[in-house]
């Protein structure tokens, strides 16, 4: 009888609950069988009414048992192991050796690549910078003294 809900099961929810057995969450699952963790959560639900399962893990548990493909991993709380890029800014040293190292112009990097500019280069952007921000800033005092002068009259 459960070799004949066995045989209901599509190849995708198989492959589904043979992940869940190995006790991976849908979002995990997902890009696995290249589908979004919604329509995995539908797939072991569906599987779960065929096997007749009071929840995801059991029909896992069950369909591991049958399959034997997969022995049931019974759940565990591990750390998973995460890939650090190095573009992410993050760095497996001591925080102390990170602070020691000496920084161009004292601040930290805001991602993205560093640019090829030479220090000349840069200066002069800053100056021109500078220069337009002072230019509006003067026009902004120059309109308000005007405005209020207007105001008073």
């Amino acid at each position: 009888m459960l070799d004949d809900r066995i045989a209901k099961l599509s190849d995708v929810q198989k492959r589904c609950l043979r992940f869940a057995a190995e006790g991976r969450s849908s979002k995990e699952i997902a890009p696995l069988v290249g589908l979004t963790h919604q329509t995995v959560d539908q797939y072991l639900h569906r599987a779960r009414m065929i096997l007749n399962a009071e929840n995801r893990r059991e029909a896992a548990r069950i369909f591991a048992e049958i399959d034997r493909a997969v022995p049931f991993k019974q759940f565990e709380l591990k750390p998973t192991d995460v890939e650090i890029r190095e573009e992410a800014g993050i760095s497996e040293e001591p925080v102390e050796r990170r602070q020691a190292q000496p920084k161009s112009l004292g601040l930290p990097p805001i991602g993205g690549p560093t640019n090829d500019l030479t220090r000349t280069q840069r200066l002069m952007a800053i100056g021109k910078i500078a220069l337009f921000l002072t230019i509006i800033v003067l026009t902004v005092i120059i309109l308000f003294a005007a405005a209020l002068d207007a105001l008073s009259r």
